[in-house]
């Protein structure tokens, strides 16, 4: 009778292993393809726009992904530096008052 609890709780201790080991080898992380640089995204506006429209999609899974940090880098970096007009009548017209 001893034998057979020994086998048993053998088995259960295999068991345990084979499924912690297992558990490390599963990779849950989102596939996003290559990574592309900054520059690159800089270079290429649609599929910057594509990735930007992916990740902002689904934040919860992709934000902290290098792609859409990339894309978003180069985003910021090309926007920034866009001219706009400053409108300044409406500060004209109050100080001739």
């Amino acid at each position: 009778m001893s034998t057979r609890k020994i086998s048993c709780a053998r088995n259960i201790a295999v068991l345990v292993l084979v499924s912690v080991a297992q558990s490390g080898c599963v990779d849950d992380t989102p596939d996003t393809g290559p990574v592309q640089t900054v520059d690159w995204y800089k270079a290429h506006d649609d599929e910057r726009k594509v990735t930007l429209e992916t990740c902002g999609n689904n934040p919860g899974e992709l934000q902290e992904t290098p792609n859409c940090i990339n894309a978003l880098q180069a985003q910021r970096a090309l926007s920034s530096g866009e001219p706009f007009e400053l409108d300044l009548s409406s500060l004209k017209s109050e100080e001739g008052s």
